[in-house]
């Protein structure tokens, strides 16, 4: 990376042809040789942005149409001062899973990494039985979630499982209240198929 000081090209930020870009770092100028960004398109880049993709569109369906909930994610993005979209979108994409079990009769979702705070993050259910979202009774943060973790959830077949932010809070919303807008993810990738799975009870 080269420096340079010249009244002509004090503030330019573009290549020139193919051979030089010139940029700004942290306010100094600074220019450097062109590389074609590599894209090698593998099944791991196609998984997060099919991931990436599902996440915005949970957003477009659930917060985005309503101003309140919006609202909300707004006033939770504020002190990192982006939107409510961006923070959305941050806490759905660092989220680590582990080796997922979602066999109705052995449930076991790992998280061992988020962006959520550890007293915020928590597993949501959507108990396909009962049409309703389940939170965990007292389990907050990272670990291991199982149907222990929540009264009267027994895991059936197509029951959905989400990660959410439980302390988004709508109007009189409570953090114990589940509420679809809380969820930030609902899939894992797959490197195998270059697409993000679904977390669904089998």
């Amino acid at each position: 990376m080269a420096k340079w000081k010249s009244p002509l090209f004090s503030d330019i930020r573009n290549k020139l042809g193919e051979n030089v870009v010139f940029s700004m770092w942290k306010g100094r100028p600074y220019m450097r040789s062109y590389v074609v960004p590599a894209n090698p398109n593998s099944l791991k880049q196609q998984a997060n942005r099919d991931q990436m993709a599902k996440i915005v569109a949970m957003y477009q369906a659930n917060v985005k149409g309503d101003e309140s909930i919006a609202a909300a994610w707004d006033v939770e993005a504020l002190p990192a001062l982006i939107s409510g979209y961006n923070r959305f979108v941050s806490y759905g994409r660092k989220v680590t899973l582990g080796a997922l079990d979602l066999s109705s009769t052995t449930i076991s979702i790992p998280i061992s990494a988020s962006a959520i705070p550890a007293d915020r993050l928590a597993v949501m259910i959507y108990d396909l039985n009962t049409t309703t979202y389940k939170l965990p009774s007292t389990k907050r943060g990272l670990g291991t979630y199982t149907e222990a973790d929540f009264t009267a959830w027994v895991p059936a077949t197509g029951d959905l499982i989400y990660i959410a932010d439980t302390k988004v809070l709508d109007g009189a919303d409570t953090e114990s209240t589940p509420a679809l807008y809380k969820a930030v993810n609902h899939w894992k990738i797959n490197i195998a198929t270059g697409l993000a799975d679904a977390m669904v009870v089998t």
